[in-house]
């Protein structure tokens, strides 16, 4: 996080999968580096295995409604941006989230 601040994007009334969603708010803060941060290294934290391990190239995207979002994320991918995973124990951010929409 280059400030402290966090993203989140919340899609209602569609039949996403969790995993949809989480290459959604990977795309958006994507897109929101791009727009504030392009010059800077960021770390992307996500506590979805499947998605940094699909983006980092070490998994097989095999999903197909996940291959075009899969496909979008590498293309806005730059060498100053990196994503990794974290457990979810330790992802305060998606706790706060959690308790918001519930």
């Amino acid at each position: 996080m280059v400030d402290g601040s966090y993203v989140a994007v919340r899609y209602r009334g569609n039949n996403l999968t969790n995993n949809e969603l989480e290459y959604y708010a990977v795309l958006y803060a994507l897109g929101h580096i791009r727009d504030k941060y392009k010059q800077e290294e960021v770390i992307i934290y996500s506590d979805s295995q499947l998605i940094v391990n699909q983006i980092n190239g070490e998994w097989r995207v095999t999903t197909k409604c996940l291959i075009d979002l899969h496909n979008k994320c590498l293309r806005m991918l730059t060498n100053k941006i990196k994503i990794m995973w974290v457990p979810r124990k330790f992802n305060l951010a998606g706790h706060v989230l959690e308790k918001r929409s519930s």
